[in-house]
């Protein structure tokens, strides 16, 4: 394949993974119209949990499928199923027909997400690659920011319907690129596809994921989920053509890069959801403020990606993964010492600093799990990068969000009463020292959920330690040999 159309199939590529990106943003700011528009508001949270959950199960499962039967073929199922799924969102009738399209949504993103990034990983070598992939972590920053006022614009100009509707002209051009201009290796699949085994890690994964929805986790749907995923185990130790090999965790790139992912993406999506909170809560913060407070996050993010491809070049992968796991731990040290009357502009640094820790963190891991493994590998062992990462966010929202209650409730405070402090109107009617004191427990409880983000990111500072010491020249050589690719 010639330079232009690698860089016509690159950009393509990118579109695809822009869309499923874009999608959330866009979503969660239509869906007080749509909810209004519909009916069915108790299912509000599952039109966007719908989309996450099933976008996390299929990522591992398309990420094997694409080693076996080749990128194109799955990468081109995963748009078409992401723009089927588009247009019946947009038809939708009702609030139970939209949560079941996203869901349809969601399996075509888990597709174009894992596959997307290792087809970059297939077109171009390393030292490209490590510039070419700051780019695609740069869409979701850019898909973060214009997400929420794209999805404003469209539903106060047209109809909220548009919002799915205007996937499909960008997806079908990527559609057409990628059919047309992408060549890759030939592969041949031997055996039948693990049916079986695709069945119990999709079942568990969103089992788990549903019983962690909320606070506190559910026991029924926790246990049962947690049953399947052991049956899963057993089952791919068995079969003679497993979808995910578990041999690929003996590769101590890949199970450190999956810690990594899980511990990051724990401490940071779990804390994520507080920042806002604490703006608007403890500093009394309007919740336009509450959310400006997350965009030096994305900016950072966006920024220290593109960066770091350089740095990774020219420092090597465990200098740039520590400094990147450390700005995650000065932001979450950061945000431990920030108080109701601190400044906007330490809000500011200290979310600009999780942005650039997790930017590094990610580009590091993608570019040295996918020079870990050979060819026939690599799609599921990218997926495996994304999908513990996703897992950790999950579990992190759920064990932190229980953090901060279980510290409410040692104080006496229920949680709806903390709507004293967010809704302007009643804050404006309260005062006096409940008031204060209301703001005082929540700065608290933040405070410990803050502060066990900090652990959670020094914990990765463990795993870090199994990535390659020297410059990426040598550990592109050791690779090489063992991979025999």
């Amino acid at each position: 394949m010639d330079g232009q159309q690698r860089r016509v199939v690159t950009l393509a590529v990118m579109l695809g993974m822009f869309l499923a990106a874009l999608d959330t943003t866009v979503v969660a700011t239509a869906l007080p119209t749509i909810a209004r528009t519909l009916g069915g508001l108790e299912l509000y949270p599952w039109v966007v949990a719908a989309y996450s959950l099933t976008l996390t199960a299929a990522t591992p499962v398309f990420g094997g499928l694409a080693d076996r039967y080749g990128r194109r073929r799955v990468y081109l199922f995963g748009i078409a199923a992401f723009l089927l799924g588009s247009v019946l969102c947009g038809a939708a009738a009702s609030m139970p027909q939209l949560v079941l399209f996203r869901a349809l949504q969601g399996v075509g993103g888990g597709a174009l997400l894992p596959v997307a990034i290792t087809i970059v990983g297939d077109l171009y070598t390393l030292e490209e690659r490590a510039r070419v992939q700051g780019l695609f972590s740069g869409v979701w920053g850019v898909a973060s920011i214009i997400g929420p006022l794209v999805g404003g614009f469209i539903v106060d100009a047209w109809s909220w319907r548009w919002i799915f509707y205007l996937n499909l002209p960008v997806g079908l051009v990527a559609l057409w690129v990628v059919a047309r201009a992408y060549r890759e290796r030939p592969v041949r699949a031997e055996g039948s596809v693990d049916a079986v085994g695709a069945a119990l890690l999709v079942a568990s994964v969103v089992l788990v994921l549903w019983s962690l929805e909320g606070v506190r986790p559910q026991a029924g749907p926790l246990a049962l989920g947690l049953l399947l995923a052991g049956t899963f185990l057993w089952w791919e130790r068995r079969v003679r053509h497993p979808l995910l090999p578990l041999g690929l965790f003996a590769n101590r790139l890949v199970s450190a890069t999956s810690v990594t992912g899980f511990l990051v993406g724990a401490a940071l999506f779990g804390s994520l959801y507080y920042v806002p909170l604490f703006v608007q809560g403890v500093q009394g913060g309007a919740p336009t403020e509450a959310g400006v407070a997350l965009t030096p996050l994305m900016l950072a993010w966006s920024l220290s990606s593109s960066v770091g491809g350089r740095l990774v070049l020219r420092l090597g992968f465990r200098p740039v993964a520590y400094g990147g796991v450390l700005g995650l731990a000065a932001g979450f040290a950061l945000l431990t010492q920030l108080g109701p009357t601190s400044s906007t502009g330490l809000v500011w640094l200290a979310t600009a600093l999780l942005g650039t820790g997790m930017g590094l963190v990610v580009l590091v891991t993608v570019l040295s799990v996918q020079n870990s493994v050979a060819y026939g590998e690599r799609g599921v062992a990218t997926s495996l990068t994304l999908f513990f990462r996703s897992i950790g966010g999950a579990v992190g929202v759920s064990a932190l969000g229980g953090l901060l209650l279980s510290r409410l409730r040692a104080a006496g405070v229920q949680p709806e009463e903390l709507a004293r402090l967010l809704d302007p109107v009643l804050r404006s009617k309260g005062g006096g020292p409940s008031l204060e004191a209301l703001r005082t427990h929540l700065a608290e409880g933040l405070g410990a959920v803050f502060v066990a983000s900090l652990g959670l990111s020094l914990f990765a500072l463990l795993s870090v330690r199994w990535l390659p010491p020297g410059r990426v020249s040598e550990a592109q050589e050791t690779w090489a040999a063992e991979a025999g690719d």
